[in-house]
This record gives structure tokens, C-alpha cells and sequence, in this order.
């Protein structure tokens, strides 16, 4: 029988003969190089501290039109749509990686596209001198962002408060009132202060402060959501359900007793309640992970959750699950659950050991799991990417009657255990700093110390008109972001000169392949800080502040037309390049498209 031969340059006109929904890899490329590039134009205007407003519309009618002002790229990108599915799908996919990134620090969206764009842009010209599988160009490439990352944090320093100040003021673009409440509210309660940003209901700017502690990780399923305004989770305490409950399973929710653990809670305090028309037990559930028989019985309490619409959600049941933070150290939890006074449910694997803890209380059965192993919080909160803990029972020490102690200036007094938390992380900060630990280890343990330490200070945002609030709100949410990361992670210096400074005196890699990948960052940064500064300026001058801050090794600020450090978070570049790493890995791999339906198929093969 003879074997049948395909052309392999045949390929990309099977489609034009074969009426299917297949789009060859050359055209989807040109499609992601378009977009880009359509973004990065899109974008490059509100660059920087003097970068301009972009209009967004909303309504179908002059009745219901809205506008709003913005220069949060992020949001701005949220509200670019097109009409054809790979661009749009392009577009949702950088919407993602820079909602992420402004979620860790505040800022960067601008430049993540920027450079994205000029980045692709280098790899598809020097495509043809880099090794042949988009997979090794990608391995390269983010060793090369690694790299770079390691030698931007090196060269961070401890941030104070003049940092906060400078930081705040610049990310809401001179506005020294936002910036001297955010100042003053460091001043006041310390770099571990954790700050909220939301609405307020008039043209007044006001800030509310409250105990608690946090963690970076948020709700397991959007359909706890229970606010419209914020989208966040709100479990609280009241008269007639009592404080929160707080249960935290130690161990993973995947074994059959565990998982009898889990229904029995939520079955009690939720489901039993809220289907014959009582109140629920405000419940929180904390848990590194839940097993496959498990996330069954989850989709039944999605369901029901799902049955509330918005203007029923104060009826929502009161539950909350956290989950999938097998990332953060365990100790971030441990602590949380201490200060709730929770009893850790755990798995055994001495049967022994597991009836003594049984007969001792330490061990729960499935009688006295709901009751006798949950702790108590006032009120807990989650976003998609925090949870707060806000009057945790065991965080002060009280009287008979619960009643706090105060001291003698009429404050709370902080109970032992709160107290030996914080001493058990300050001796580890000390052993790994003495011992020269990596800074990774030692940010790791200054993150959980600033976890358990952090005040809670709310600014509500005022402004004369809902476009206007909401313009100031983008600016504040950026600053306080940034501000409580460089707090955490350490101070650099801003306008993306970490990164080029470094590259810029660096003359070779460790081969060829790898320099051309230092090279095609050097050059992003290089065009998208030109960008920056052409917003006020000419090309020409722009070029001509590049090279003094090159020869001066320092930022031109914009807003005060010197040279001069302008701090940022040393966690906003290595942030900016992870993201953008991302956005070129999963673009730059991908050899072809599959449309969900052929009807579109000739929007790109004509």
C-alpha cells in the first residue's frame, strides 16, 4: 500500500478548501501582534503622574448613560471590547494578568503592555536566530525575568514613613490630602497597618479603624459574595446569631471522616437553617484544600447560595470558605486560629493517639465537631485575594464577663497569646537573619509578623459626584496597595529604572541565546520609559532624561521636573515582569487557534 505524504507548507491552506474553525498558527500571530499593539496605543496616554483621563460610557440610552473618568490602565483595558472572538479572547487574558498584578501592588498595568507589546514584537523578528521550540524561547526568557527579578530585590531597602508619603502622592497623582491621611494613618499605627479602601456616601474623605488580622488568600467560589457595592464576603456577628464561627480543618478535607467533619458543620449551621426560614450561624471554614468528594457536596451549597439574587442578598446565609492556600505558610493559618480560640481538626494515623485526643477533647467526633471545636471572631471579610479577621476573641485579654481589659490610657490590653505569636515570629525573623537566610525567608516571616500585627484603618472615599469618587477611588486603591507592599517587601525606586539600570551595565550572559533575552528586555523597558516621559515631553528630550538618569542612576520625577529617587514598592518590577511572562508565554506557545465555530473562520482567512 503506498503511504500518503503531506506537505507540511500545505498546512495553512487546508482551511482555505475545508470550510472549518481551524485559524494556522502565522495568522493567529499576526492577530496577537494587532491586539497588542491596539492596547499599548490604547494605554500609553495615561502613563505616569501627568498621563491623561480616558472617558468610559456605559447606557444604551440617554436616560441610562453614565461616564466615567479614568487613568487605571487596568481599568481601562476591562472596558476595551472587540467584536471578533481571538481578539477578544487576547484581550480577557491580559485583563487577567493585570488584575492580578494590581492586586499585589497597585500599579504596573500601563507598563505590562506596554512592554508586552515591544517584547513579542522582538521575538517575532529574532524569532528565526532562536532555538526552533517556542517552549525553549519561553524557558529562556523566563530565566531571564527571574534573574533580572533576583538583582531588582537585592537592591531594595526597608521602607519609611517619608517612603509612604512619596509613594502615596505620587500614585494619586498630587493629591497631598489623600496622601497626608494615608502618611498619617502609618504615622499612627505602624508599616503593619493593613488598609481597606471603599465608597463613602458623600463628597466627604473620612477613615475608620478597627482590630484585626489578614491573609492574602480569599473566598473559595464568587457565590459567597454577599455585598453588590464591594464584592467581597461579610460574615458578622449579631444578636440573633451570635459571634462568627470559625472552624479551621488543619489538614486537607479529603477522607471520608473529614469530609463528615465538613457536611456536619455546614448541614447544622446553614443548610438545616436557612430551608425552614431560620437564621444562620454566621460560619467561616478554613481548609488547605478540598478533596474531589468533597467539591461534590460544595456545588450543593453553591447552588443554593446562587438562588439569592442582589436585592436579596442580606438574606444570603452566612458562610464562608477558605481555601487552596497550601502556598502560604502554614504558620499564616495556625496563628489566625489561635487568636479565634479554634480547636484544629486534624486527620489521624494512630488510632491510639486519636482516642486519647478523643476522651481529652482534643480530637472531634462528629457529635461534637459543630459546637465544641469552632472559635469566635466579630466579623470576618473576604475578597477574591484577602481575608480579614476583625476581633478575633482570644486577641485580648478580658475580664469574667468577656468584657476587654484596658490599660491606662483606655486600651485593649493584648493577650498572651497574641503576645507569644508575635515574640515565636520575632525570634524566627532574628534566628534566619543571624544564620543568613535567603531575603526570601526573611520577607516570608516579616509578612506573617505584619499579618498578625496589622491595625485595620478603612479610608472611605468621598467625591461630588459618583465619576468623581470613583476617579479618586482608582488613585487611592493604587496607593494604598503599593504602600502596604513596599511596607512589607521593602522600597526601590520607580519609573521601571531597576530593572533597565541593571541591564544597562550588564554586558553578558550566559550565552548567546540568553543575552539576546536580556537585550529584548533592556529595549522594552527602554521604549516604554521613553513612552513615560513623552507624555510631557518630546522625543528628543525624553531621550535626553533617559541618558541623564542612566549617567546619574536615578529617576526624573515628573511631578518635580529634578532627578531624584521616586520610591515605589521593590516588589513592583519583579511584579511587572512575572506578569508580563506570563501574558508571552501563553501567547508565544500557541501554533494555532480553534474557533467555537466556523462561522467566524473567514474573519481571518481572507
Amino acid at each position: 500500500m503506498d503511504t500518503v505524504k503531506i506537505d507540511a507548507t500545505n498546512f495553512s491552506n487546508l482551511s482555505k478548501t475545508i470550510k472549518g474553525n481551524i485559524v494556522p498558527g502565522q495568522k493567529l500571530r499576526d492577530v496577537q501582534f494587532k491586539v497588542l499593539e491596539d492596547l499599548a496605543a490604547a494605554i500609553v496616554n495615561s502613563m505616569g503622574p501627568v498621563g491623561s483621563n480616558t472617558m468610559i460610557l456605559r447606557g444604551n440610552s440617554d436616560a441610562d448613560l453614565v461616564a466615567e473618568y479614568t487613568k487605571d490602565g487596568n481599568k481601562i483595558i476591562k472596558n476595551i471590547h472587540y467584536l471578533n472572538p481571538i481578539e477578544a479572547a487576547i484581550k480577557s487574558e491580559i485583563e487577567n494578568a493585570t488584575t492580578t498584578i494590581e492586586k499585589k501592588v497597585g500599579d504596573g498595568t500601563s507598563t505590562v503592555v506596554l512592554m508586552s507589546y515591544y517584547i513579542f514584537k522582538s521575538l517575532i523578528e529574532k524569532e528565526k536566530d532562536l532555538p526552533r521550540n517556542p517552549y525553549e524561547i519561553m524557558r529562556l526568557f523566563k530565566i531571564a525575568v527571574n534573574n533580572l527579578s533576583e538583582y531588582i530585590r537585592i537592591n531594595g531597602r526597608e521602607a519609611e514613613l517619608a517612603d509612604i508619603r512619596r509613594i502615596a502622592y505620587i500614585a494619586t497623582n498630587g493629591n497631598n490630602e489623600v496622601a497626608d491621611i494615608i502618611s498619617d494613618i502609618y504615622k499612627e499605627y505602624g508599616m503593619d497597618v493593613f488598609i481597606d479602601v471603599s465608597a463613602s456616601t458623600d463628597e466627604n474623605t473620612y477613615v475608620r479603624s478597627y482590630d484585626g488580622v489578614t491573609i492574602d488568600v480569599g473566598y473559595s467560589d464568587p457565590a459567597m459574595i454577599n455585598s453588590i457595592d464591594k464584592a467581597v464576603s461579610t460574615i458578622r456577628s449579631s444578636a440573633n446569631t451570635g459571634a462568627v464561627r470559625v472552624y479551621h480543618f488543619q489538614d486537607p478535607i479529603d477522607t471520608a471522616e473529614m469530609n463528615n467533619f465538613f457536611m456536619k458543620i455546614i448541614e447544622e449551621n446553614i443548610i438545616k437553617k436557612a430551608t425552614t426560614g431560620q437564621f444562620t450561624v454566621p460560619t467561616v471554614i478554613l481548609a488547605p484544600k478540598i478533596g474531589r468528594d468533597t467539591s461534590a457536596y460544595m456545588r450543593r451549597l453553591v447552588s443554593l447560595l446562587h438562588q439569592y439574587p442582589e436585592e436579596a442578598y442580606s438574606q444570603k446565609p452566612q458562610i464562608l470558605i477558605v481555601t487552596n492556600y497550601a502556598g502560604l505558610d502554614e504558620n499564616y493559618v495556625d496563628h489566625i486560629s489561635q487568636l479565634c480560640g479554634c480547636k484544629p481538626i486534624r486527620k489521624y494515623i494512630d488510632e491510639d493517639l486519636h482516642q486519647m485526643d478523643v476522651e481529652n477533647g482534643l480530637a472531634p467526633t462528629i457529635d461534637t465537631v459543630v459546637n465544641d471545636f469552632c472559635g469566635y471572631c466579630g466579623l470576618v471579610e473576604a475578597s477574591a485575594d484577602t481575608t480579614k479577621f476583625v476581633d478575633p476573641v482570644m486577641m485580648y485579654e478580658t475580664d469574667e464577663e468577656g468584657n476587654k481589659i484596658l490599660d491606662e490610657n483606655g486600651k485593649p490590653v493584648l493577650s498572651t497569646v497574641y503576645q507569644n505569636i508575635i515574640n515565636f515570629l520575632e525570634a524566627e525573623y532574628k534566628n534566619a537573619k543571624e544564620t543568613g537566610s535567603h531575603a526570601g525567608t526573611l520577607g516570608a516571616l516579616k509578612r506573617q509578623k505584619n499579618a498578625i500585627q496589622a491595625n485595620m484603618v478603612e479610608i472611605f472615599v468621598g467625591g461630588i459626584s459618583i465619576s468623581d469618587r470613583d476617579s479618586l477611588r482608582d488613585l487611592v486603591e493604587d496607593a494604598v496597595l503599593n504602600c502596604r507592599s513596599a511596607a512589607a517587601n521593602g522600597v526601590g525606586f520607580g519609573a521601571n529604572m531597576m530593572g533597565y539600570s541593571i541591564l544597562n551595565k550588564s554586558k553578558d550572559g550566559e550565552n548567546e541565546n540568553m543575552n539576546t533575552m536580556y537585550n529584548i528586555i533592556k529595549e522594552a523597558y527602554k521604549e516604554s520609559i521613553l513612552r513615560l516621559y513623552e507624555t510631557k515631553f518630546s522625543s528628543n528630550e525624553a531621550q535626553s532624561i533617559l541618558d541623564g538618569m542612566c549617567v546619574r542612576g536615578m529617576t526624573y520625577d515628573l511631578q518635580t521636573d529634578k532627578y531624584e529617587e521616586v520610591p515605589t514598592s521593590i516588589e513592583t518590577e519583579p511584579a511587572i515582569l512575572d506578569t508580563i511572562s506570563k501574558i508571552i508565554g501563553i501567547m508565544f506557545t500557541a501554533n494555532q487557534a480553534l474557533l467555537q465555530s466556523p462561522t467566524y473562520t473567514d474573519k481571518y482567512l481572507m
